[in-house]
């Protein structure tokens, strides 16, 4: 596996791969890496010649958010990569953001759901993303769907700019008990992890509850709510809504989506779930 920190260095690579007719596969992580990102790594390899990025990035942190306690651990995650024959782990220099004074933005995605209690972060996710399509010039990338809203929108994105990569969605990797693996899981204690796994437990209750029959958005959403309180979470959101998050309907359909965020001791989750 090659590592490379430099950025003309990144495009070169990506260059000789395609004189050699080989396909890119871009896997855009913060690092930290744990079952969900191997998952990613699995699938882009079916691809083609897999580079996995690592970067914490500061635009898409609020300044009261927890950049500087982020979890790292690029030792680790370049062990695991090498393990898993990735051709090359990029890791950038903090130049990638230094200075930058142009910003993406989508108006109509970035504003809801997530985009409320955090108003910048999807202009810090879009405009790194896009400067990693640039870097590396990949023919396809990787997105976890347990961040639906960013996956529609870096999806929107390389639609709106006609950029010559197909963006992949790949399944949400859980927890034996269903917890959405994130990296952010290490900051619970092991008491605190299982009772975290409410979480899901409450979307799936919702889901059933929609397969059984009911079909009213407000009954559903107040079926989640009352369960995720009772559990002991603070809500942020829960929103039904269709796949391409047109927004809410009266009532809900096969294919439509349940998204929340909730807060529990002092971690903020995010998980979906369809209605299938």
């Amino acid at each position: 596996m090659k590592i490379i920190t430099d950025i003309d260095e990144m495009k070169q690579f990506s260059r000789n791969l395609k004189k050699a007719s080989k396909k890119v596969s871009l896997v855009p992580t913060m690092g930290k890496l744990h079952a969900g990102h191997k998952k990613l790594v699995e699938e882009a390899k079916k691809y083609g010649e897999t580079v996995v990025s690592i970067f914490v990035n500061p635009l898409q942190f609020a300044p009261n958010e927890d950049f500087d306690n982020y979890p790292r651990d690029i030792e680790k995650d370049a062990e695991i990569l090498s393990d898993m024959n990735v051709s090359c782990l990029f890791y950038p220099p903090s130049d990638i953001v230094k200075n930058t004074e142009t910003f993406l933005i989508n108006p109509k995605y970035s504003g809801m759901l997530e985009g409320v209690f955090r108003p910048e972060h999807f202009q810090g996710v879009l405009t790194v993303v896009m400067k990693l399509f640039c870097i590396a010039d990949p023919d396809f990338a990787f997105f976890g769907l347990k961040d639906y809203q960013q996956y529609v929108l870096i999806k929107k994105m390389a639609e709106d700019y006609f950029l010559g990569v197909k963006i992949i969605p790949v399944e949400t990797v859980r927890e034996k008990c269903g917890l959405a693996m994130s990296s952010r899981n290490v900051y619970f204690g092991e008491e605190d992890k299982k009772r975290a796994c409410a979480f899901y437990g409450a979307l799936k209750k919702t889901a059933d509850l929609f397969k059984g029959g009911e079909k009213s958005s407000e009954k559903l959403t107040s079926f989640v709510i009352k369960e995720l309180i009772n559990a002991g979470f603070a809500i942020d959101y829960a929103k039904i809504t269709d796949e391409g998050l047109g927004g809410g309907k009266t009532d809900a359909e096969r294919g439509d989506i349940l998204l929340a965020a909730v807060r529990f001791k002092g971690v903020r989750l995010l998980d979906n779930i369809y209605f299938i």
